[in-house]
């Protein structure tokens, strides 16, 4: 009986303490008439820290169906739930609130950043004093949306005395299972290795590294500036190799564009037994274009366009003179204009497909491939000049193809001459084009070099087509054609200028051998030419012809002369002094707090000779170059050099021109456009400096 008596006496004491506790501090789940599918409650689980005064607490959120809620950075749309504490709250100095890694969802085409279904967000509460009452008062503002949203406000008021806690099991339950959806701070297993910010692109890159495989990982960014929280954050791409976890975000706002050099960023990270949540620094640079990414058919308007833009380039130029004069003394008929027209088409086409299959052979057998690296062969280059010389000598009327009797009657039998020369046209006017390089030309070619073969081979017929289109649109519409000006003495000075552009795509071909061959066989070479040229004038139109060609050649050299010398003056075009490009010596001069500049180039290179003249060679960039704390490093890609070539891969290149600005304010380097502009270098300059 006394026992018994003992027992009952200690469970009444128990039972007396624990009344002295306050049991579960909760609110009631508060869900809005005007809007029913979302409830929200704030629950005190009695998890507490005396020494530290701190309370833990919970928001619960909980949607109906489909609907979803937003991340602290929502994404392309969305608005962040925001959570005030008004002047009523009393025994408060901070309230702290912690995400779970979030999801993204597609929502007609708009990506957003956040959470569907059941929610718990844990705060800790800082108190001022732990025996004194608290008093929270607060609203909670919550943006939830399926394919509308809808922003509510829900108050929230709660009251407890710390010291007085009691924990609540249930409660607790949610709490621990809220922080373990939590991401851990700078988790041991994963280090964010880069952080690339590209103003110019408003692109942000970030490479993490982990010590183990990654899974199925998801990545996000943002900044906890207060003047940031507004930023757009589009996830453009993500890639793993190996350890590395890359990923590519196009950074926005509404009301202008941030800057985010120097900027301290968090890297959220969930992978599928990682949760982590790391900060890093972002540095100056140039973010590189993709290699492949699943929306790789968006690059076929670029591959269009740029091989459009290809038929204004000067290297294509004598081919459709020759196309033009080819039209003007064909009969007026329109099915052979179309023809014509079609046969130059497909001419190009098949030169696309030629480059797309040697291409994808040369990657078969692991060699070094680039856009217009034939021009880098001396027999390709020999041959186009011998091939486009004879064209020059022919349609200045010094010399007539004469095929054999024998073949003459082959041809004869197998139908229209014409159209298979206009397909070879179309053939040439390709070759020619290569070393000419446009910026949407680039950016597709670079694509599909680092794409697989299939898509490569569709990028570069996109590529031939946009080419052809204006041949293409001529055979749709002939009556374009036949508008041409009757053939008439007009015609032969029609033909010596074509006849002359051609010479001077002619010359351009033989001065890119003297980086093959000897200084004695290149004067030989060019002395041949010259004889056979002045021969041929002299058997076609005599002494008067000879003195008439030297005499031409003369006077366009000095017009050529004396337009230069009111363009520019020779201070202005003074060369650089350049070094030889050395990709391991660039880390140490910006360590040194030099600024590099990297020109890679090649004679073949119309634009390169473009970017030279008109821009580095040019106030005020050429000032700019020369300054004391400039290295300006050049590579030469005339000829095959696999340093370049690896050079160029590295940041996903393939073709010239290229240059790279490094410095202690962009370590990675800024990646400037294709065609150069006074503002774009002296930016990249001021950037990297800094």
């Amino acid at each position: 009986m006394k026992n018994i008596l003992k027992i009952w006496l200690a469970a009444m004491l128990l039972w007396l303490l624990n009344a002295s506790a306050q049991a579960q501090v909760a609110t009631n789940w508060i869900q809005l008439e005007e809007h029913p599918p979302v409830q929200v409650r704030l629950l005190i689980p009695g998890k507490t820290n005396p020494e530290q005064r701190q309370v833990a607490a919970l928001l619960q959120v909980k949607l109906a169906d489909d609907w979803k809620t937003y991340w602290r950075t929502p994404g392309e749309g969305g608005v962040p739930p925001q959570l005030a504490w008004q002047a009523d709250s009393t025994n408060i100095t901070d309230v702290s609130w912690r995400f779970p890694v979030p999801e993204r969802f597609d929502v007609q085409g708009i990506e957003t950043v956040g959470y569907q279904g059941d929610i718990n967000f844990p705060l800790q509460i800082s108190v001022e004093d732990w025996q004194q009452p608290v008093a929270l008062e607060g609203l909670l503002t919550l943006a939830s949306c399926t394919n509308i949203c809808v922003i509510s406000d829900f108050p929230l008021a709660l009251s407890f005395t710390p010291s007085k806690l009691n924990a609540d099991m249930d409660g607790l339950f949610a709490y621990e299972q809220a922080q373990s959806a939590l991401p851990h701070r700078d988790h041991p297993q994963l280090t964010v290795s880069d952080m690339v910010w590209s103003a110019s692109q408003q692109q942000l890159a970030v490479t993490v590294t982990n010590t183990e495989q990654w899974q199925q990982p998801r990545i996000f960014v943002d900044s906890l500036r207060e003047d940031y929280a507004d930023l757009t954050i589009e996830l453009l791409e993500q890639t793993q190799q190996g350890n590395e976890l890359t990923a590519k975000f196009a950074i926005s706002h509404w009301l202008e564009q941030p800057e985010l050099t120097g900027e301290t960023l968090q890297v959220t990270i969930a992978d599928e037994l990682i949760r982590a949540e790391m900060s890093a620094e972002a540095i100056a640079g140039s973010v590189q274009p993709s290699a492949v990414s699943t929306s790789w058919w968006m690059i076929l308007p670029l591959a269009l366009l740029g091989g459009l833009i290809l038929n204004i380039m000067p290297c294509v130029l004598p081919v459709l003179g020759l196309k033009l004069q080819s039209v003007i003394v064909a009969e007026r008929e329109r099915n052979q204009v179309r023809r014509q027209f079609i046969a130059s088409a497909l001419g190009i086409i098949t030169s696309f497909v030629i480059l797309a299959i040697m291409l994808m052979l040369l990657k078969l057998g692991g060699h070094a491939i680039g856009w217009g690296i034939q021009f880098q062969n001396p027999y390709f280059i020999g041959g186009m000049a011998l091939v486009i010389g004879l064209f020059a000598l022919s349609v200045s009327g010094l010399w007539t193809i004469q095929l054999p009797q024998g073949m003459q009657q082959w041809v004869a039998t197998r139908g229209d001459q014409s159209t298979l020369g206009h397909f070879i046209q179309g053939m040439f006017a390709t070759l020619l084009a290569t070393p000419c390089t446009a910026p949407f030309l680039g950016t597709a070619v670079a694509f599909a070099l680092a794409a697989s073969n299939l898509q490569l081979l569709l990028i570069f017929v996109a590529l031939g087509v946009g080419m052809a289109l204006p041949w293409l649109a001529v055979a749709v519409w002939p009556s374009v054609a036949m508008k041409l000006p009757k053939p008439g003495p007009w015609l032969k000075w029609v033909n010596r200028i074509f006849a002359l552009l051609l010479l001077l795509t002619t010359a351009w071909l033989i001065s890119l051998l003297s980086n093959h061959v000897s200084t004695g066989v290149f004067t030989f070479i060019v002395a041949a030419f010259v004889l056979v040229a002045l021969l041929l004038a002299y058997r076609r139109f005599g002494q008067a012809g000879v003195i008439g060609a030297i005499a031409g050649t003369l006077l366009l050299s000095g017009v050529g002369l004396l337009i230069s010398s009111w363009t520019s003056n020779p201070k202005q075009l003074e060369e650089h002094a350049w070094k030889q490009l050395q990709p391991s010596a660039i880390a140490s001069a910006v360590t040194q707090g030099q600024v590099v500049f990297v020109d890679v180039t090649a004679d073949w290179c119309v634009t390169c000779k473009a970017n030279k003249i008109g821009v580095l060679l040019q106030e005020p960039v050429a000032s700019a170059l020369r300054a004391d704390d400039m290295v300006l490093m050049q590579g030469d890609w005339t000829r095959p050099s696999d340093q370049i070539t690896d050079y160029l891969r590295s940041y996903n290149r393939y073709g010239v021109p290229f240059n790279q600005v490094y410095g202690p304010g962009a370590p990675n380097g800024i990646a400037l456009p294709v065609i150069l502009t006074d503002e774009a270098v002296l930016k990249a300059i001021e950037q990297a400096r800094q």
